[in-house]
């Protein structure tokens, strides 16, 4: 796979899945009220549980995320700005999932800084 961006070498689709599925099933559950895909999103995964297919993050996706009942998107433009700010603000959260040494906080990290633009919750 390719790296996500080219301004955050090291970083593949399939380490955005690995964020993404922990932080879904071990950490973003406190401020993440929903993670719904359309359809066409969930439907292209051919893994189980979906959102832990790197086939839908590679693609056009656009997830509804509620948070504190504000509708916010995740897509792909959400995760270039989120590795972005997390680069500007918290590298060395950034070398955690580059170097794949993080944990559940990490992930729950990434998932806020894709979603939120910040580190809104703990």
């Amino acid at each position: 796979m390719n790296d996500v961006t080219v301004n955050v070498p090291g970083i593949t689709w399939r380490k955005i899945a690995d964020q993404i599925c922990t932080a879904i099933e071990g950490g973003a559950d406190h401020w993440l009220e929903t993670f719904r895909p359309r359809p066409e999103d969930k439907a292209r995964a051919t893994e189980r549980p979906w959102y832990d297919d790197e086939k839908v993050w590679s693609g056009d996706f656009s997830i509804r995320c509620k948070v504190e009942n504000n509708v916010r998107i995740f897509d792909r433009e959400a995760v270039n700005q989120g590795l972005q700010w997390l680069a500007a603000n918290h590298l060395w959260r950034l070398e955690q999932i580059v170097k794949e040494t993080g944990d559940a906080e990490t992930a729950d990290v990434f998932l806020q800084a894709c979603v939120l633009g910040d580190i809104v919750y703990g």
